[in-house]
């Protein structure tokens, strides 16, 4: 009795003790207080040993790894940091590093992953926001060097190869006399391939892409319209589709849109139905353009895509020009001017969500420098921290692919906003609006009768 009763006192005096030992502050390595306090190169030695006292310490040979990123040796710099991440997969440090050292040395793809793992693993703080911003700066330049490769390589292209479902949409010409219309080319083409985005069947090609080629090939609007752009730019985008057109003005307020169609590998053009309307009525304009294309093609719609088509972003015309003079500005490289329309339109619509996207986007561009900032390890350990002691989460982070954020497909459901409209099958048309939009509700309704999938 008594011999059991000493055991329990041990055992408790035991756990009191761990317990007492788990509240003190922990013991930081000479090598982890060499790399806080930035000395890289003096903290080498001591990690050094570190990591020859035990091959399995994660955290020294991932400081290990910090330490030969600062003292410029990137190929060790990455060795220590994937076998760091080999044995944590979690170490959002290691990841953060790691990209910097991929994009140091030129390799933007697998730059672009590690900050990729770094964003999906940590919490809402500065680091995570600046590296997100980071991130879509990147892949605007992995853009431009794809770009750059299909121009180089045109001659070798095979058109024949190209998916059958793929479809590009160029800028539709301005005929009017009113140069304060030029902009509606930008967002008119945005929101058409919003929409066509929301057919599953079909792989649209981002306007990022489309205006980074115009941009390399030196086209302007009259080599744009040219009889012989449109395959080409097909084969140069990878689609068998290329959606284009013009709109002119028949009166102050009266819009003409005609629209159509190459068929890239056919060499044929094809002509939609004219698409008339006022100005105020230019969303209801633009989904029957969008319609008009897809019956013409000849593509079945489910009612729910036909549904997500119908949505429309913002029902103020004033929020929706200032946006399109955003992403003319965004396209020229004046980041500044750019955000400034965007905070306009959101000024003016609280809910534009792709005017917010914008503002984001262009700040991210315009605070772009040419490394990314040096955040101490303890600094992004707490976050990690944090977002691991939240409540529910999993203890292993699920090891997916990143984000391909070329691809528009995956971001469709954000490219609209809440609050829709008629059923497909209803003869009075809607408004959306609270009346909060200056530039007045716009009835989005089906005026095209497509057939539905079965």
């Amino acid at each position: 009795m008594i011999r059991h009763l000493l055991r329990f006192v041990s055992i408790f005096c035991a756990g009191i003790l761990l317990f007492l030992q788990g509240c003190a502050p922990v013991q930081k390595s000479p090598g982890r207080e060499l790399i806080e306090a930035g000395q890289y190169a003096q903290a080498v030695r001591p990690l050094k040993m570190a990591i020859a006292e035990d091959y399995r310490n994660v955290e020294a040979i991932r400081d290990m790894g910090i330490a030969m990123y600062h003292t410029r040796k990137l190929n060790l710099a990455q060795g220590f940091l994937r076998l760091a991440l080999s044995r944590l997969p979690e170490d959002v440090v290691a990841y953060y590093y790691l990209g910097m050292v991929y994009e140091e040395r030129g390799q933007l793809e697998q730059a672009i992953q590690q900050y990729h793992k770094f964003v999906e693993l940590s919490p809402a703080t500065q680091a995570r926001d600046t590296i997100a911003g980071r991130l879509q700066v990147l892949i605007r330049q992995r853009l431009a060097a794809e770009i750059k490769a299909l121009i180089d390589q045109e001659a070798s292209l095979d058109i024949a190869q190209t998916p059958e479902n793929s479809i590009a949409v160029l800028y539709f010409a301005n005929l009017t006399q009113n140069a304060d219309y030029t902009v509606l080319q930008k967002g008119l083409t945005d929101m058409i391939i919003t929409d066509l985005a929301k057919v599953s069947g079909l792989v649209v090609v981002e306007r990022a892409r489309l205006q980074m080629l115009i941009d390399e090939m030196g086209l302007g609007m009259s080599g744009l319209v040219a009889e012989e752009t449109a395959p080409r730019m097909g084969k140069l985008l990878g689609a068998a589709r290329v959606v284009q057109g013009t709109f002119a003005a028949s009166s102050a307020e009266e819009i003409r849109i005609n629209p159509g169609y190459t068929q890239v590998k056919e060499g044929l053009y094809v002509p939609a139905d004219p698409i008339s309307g006022t100005l105020q009525e230019f969303y209801q304009l633009e989904k029957d353009v969008v319609f008009n294309v897809i019956d013409a093609a000849g593509i079945q719609l489910s009612r729910p895509e036909r549904e997500a088509i119908q949505k429309i972003p913002t029902s103020n015309l004033l929020a929706f020009m200032a946006y399109c003079r955003g992403l003319d500005y965004e396209d020229k490289g004046l980041y500044g001017d750019a955000r400034e329309s965007f905070k306009s339109a959101i000024n003016m619509d609280p809910g534009f969500a792709p005017a917010a996207r914008g503002a984001e986007r262009t700040q991210a561009f315009s605070s772009f420098t040419a490394r990314p900032p040096v955040v101490a390890p303890s600094a992004l350990l707490e976050g990690a921290r944090q977002r691991q002691s939240e409540p529910g989460r999993a203890s292993t982070a699920r090891m997916e692919p990143p984000v391909d954020t070329n691809d528009i497909l995956s971001r469709t459901a954000a490219n609209v906003t809440p609050g829709f409209v008629p059923g497909i099958d209803s003869r009075k048309p809607t408004t959306e609006g609270d009346g909060t939009s200056i530039g007045g509700n716009v009835p989005i309704e089906v005026r095209i009768h497509l057939p539905l999938k079965d």
